[in-house]
């Protein structure tokens, strides 16, 4: 019996860890890797990127200069209440994932197009739809 109390932690990290499940081990935000990429809307796209999660609103971004492509992670859909078009200039600041399989990553904390700047995150990383949809107060963090 104790041996299987110190391998239960392990079992359920592992079952949480279903290769069904779009989330790779070290993508989450981190403010070391942060950068800004200004380019223009490829793609658009609606994905489930969490476990139990609503999908996420994803754009694929041609960065300006380089023409390096990065998958951008906005918010989940519920969160993002603006209209996103191809061929629109955005500008990104956010934590850069690099992984063999998927490319270019980028978790955004806050991006800006038409002149709109929007928080999707404070400094630290911490989403702003934090509390889910039904949370009292909720409001996107947007500067003009």
């Amino acid at each position: 019996m104790t041996r299987l109390r110190k391998i239960l932690p392990l079992l359920v990290f592992l079952s949480a860890a279903h290769p069904a499940f779009p989330q790779h081990p070290g993508h989450f935000y981190n403010v070391d890797t942060e950068i800004k990429v200004e380019g223009i809307i490829k793609d658009i796209s609606l994905e489930p990127r969490y476990k139990d999660r609503s999908p996420f609103l994803v754009v694929t971004l041609e960065e300006r200069l380089s023409k390096d492509i990065y998958t951008v992670e906005i918010s989940p859909s519920w969160f993002f209440g603006e209209d996103v078009h191809k061929g629109e200039n955005l500008e990104v600041t956010g934590s850069v994932v690099s992984t063999a399989d998927r490319g270019k990553i980028l978790i955004a904390r806050q991006i800006r197009f038409r002149g709109e700047t929007i928080d999707l995150r404070d400094r630290q990383g911490f989403p702003s739809w934090r509390g889910g949809p039904d949370r009292k107060g909720r409001r996107r963090g947007r500067r003009i």
